[in-house]
C-alpha cells in the first residue's frame, strides 16, 4: 500500500482559524488517549456538539486526506478517533490535536 502524503492544503491563516475552532471544543473534552497511532477524544454531551464535530471532520477530510476520522456516540457523549493511513501520519495526527488532549 502506498502512503498518502502528509500534506495539509490549508493556507497558514486558514490553519490558524481551523485550530481556533477545534480549541473552542476543548472544554467539552472529558477524556483523551493515544492508542497505537490513533488519538481518541471523548466529548461530553452538549447540544449541537455532534453536528459541530461532523462539520469539522468533513472540513478536515477536504484538506488533509491522509487523516481518517471515526465518530460514535456513547453514554458518556461522542467519541472521535483520529488516525492516519500514512507511516508519517502518526506525528501529523498528534501534533495539531495535542492541545485538545486532557492530561
Amino acid at each position: 500500500m502506498q502512503d498518502t502524503p502528509v500534506v495539509c492544503a490549508l493556507t497558514d491563516a486558514d490553519y490558524r482559524d481551523r485550530e481556533h475552532v477545534w480549541l473552542k471544543l476543548r472544554p467539552f473534552v472529558t477524556a483523551s488517549e493515544v492508542i497505537a497511532s490513533r488519538l481518541r477524544f471523548t466529548f461530553g454531551p452538549a447540544v449541537g456538539l455532534r453536528d459541530s464535530l461532523t462539520e469539522l471532520v468533513r472540513l478536515e477530510a477536504e484538506c488533509c486526506a491522509w487523516m481518517t476520522f471515526a465518530m460514535s456516540e456513547t453514554p458518556e457523549g461522542v467519541q472521535l478517533t483520529i488516525s492516519s493511513n500514512s507511516a508519517d501520519g502518526e506525528r501529523g495526527v498528534r501534533e495539531p490535536f495535542a492541545p485538545l488532549a486532557r492530561a
